[in-house]
């Protein structure tokens, strides 16, 4: 890697390379930035295609191409990330999301005049037509910096304000290498204990911010839901200091069982089989308990304000 490279980008990619042209030219198409980045595509696709495509439309342009085993667990490939990363700052990103022309200016320039392990910034959700998505992460209007790893995941629950999307974050290499080394928890929630274990180096601050655009679609790993990688989180947040009884942790379950609920073959027509029936049964009892809390309350009325 040359000497100047300062930040580099690793975009995650998995079989989407119509996805991931966009993401690369989000990257080459950014604002003018002190900083000199380098594009890693990480890739470890089942099909040639993604590779294929590098070699049609990128030739010509700075990046580098390193194709993985497909059956990589995401553990497994941050941690030959890990073992690659040199540069002072690093970037995460994912094949289908689409960063602002201003990322990198000032995501790097406020981790340059801020000791901090991680800054996250705010996303315009968008599904279809990037022009017309207006809905946003976070409803943060300044600054939100971070010192306490309950005080961290309290946000990932029901009325915590909304989060900085994971794909977003700009890391301080020295840090995140050695939280890929040892991540706390597998599956599809490790990213959000990677980024609560970056707390245990430094302050990590949530930008006001728009600076990237959040691709929502039916591949998306966060639609599906799993039982033993969400109580594998809950258990997580439980060891951080979360009170087990929370209003806020209730609700939190109550809309993962739901979800998982629907999303089981024949969707809501499963309540007429007994297992389903004592799902939404219990689910029922578990609102019927939060709504007689002054939080809960509090917390549907800051939802539907925002």
């Amino acid at each position: 890697m040359k000497e100047n490279i300062q930040i580099q980008i690793y975009i995650l990619s998995r079989d989407r390379p119509n996805f991931i042209k966009e993401a690369i030219d989000s990257v080459l198409n950014q604002n003018d930035s002190l900083m000199k980045f380098e594009i890693i595509i990480s890739d470890n696709s089942k099909s040639d295609d993604v590779c294929k495509m590098i070699d049609r439309d990128y030739t010509q342009k700075n990046l580098k191409y390193i194709r993985r085993d497909s059956h990589l667990s995401f553990e497994h490939h941050c941690q030959l990330i890990a073992s690659e990363l040199s540069a002072k700052y690093a970037v995460l990103f994912h094949d289908d999301d689409i960063l602002h022309p201003d990322y990198m200016e000032a995501m790097s320039s406020f981790l340059e005049n801020n000791n901090i392990a991680a800054v996250g910034c705010n996303a315009i959700v968008f599904e279809n037509n990037i022009l017309n998505a207006q809905i946003k992460m976070h409803n943060f209007l300044s600054p939100k910096w971070f010192n306490d790893e309950k005080d961290f995941l309290e946000k990932y629950l029901p009325g915590g304000g909304g989060i900085a999307p994971c794909p977003g974050y700009m890391y301080r290499t020295e840090y995140l290498k050695q939280v890929l080394l040892n991540i706390p928890i597998k599956g599809k929630h490790a990213d959000v204990a990677i980024l609560s274990s970056m707390l245990n180096h430094g302050s990590i601050v949530w930008l006001e911010k728009t600076l990237m655009y959040y691709r929502v679609h039916n591949s998306n790993l966060s639609v599906l839901e799993s039982i033993p990688n969400r109580l594998s989180l809950l258990n997580y947040m439980n060891k951080k200091g979360m009170e087990e009884c929370s209003t806020k942790l209730l609700l939190f379950r109550i809309h993962f069982w739901l979800r998982w609920a629907l999303q089981q073959e024949g969707g809501v027509l499963n309540i007429t089989r007994w297992r389903y029936r004592v799902v939404i049964i219990s689910v029922f009892l578990k609102i019927m308990k939060a709504a007689m809390t002054r939080d809960f309350w509090k917390i549907i009325y800051f939802r539907y304000k925002n």
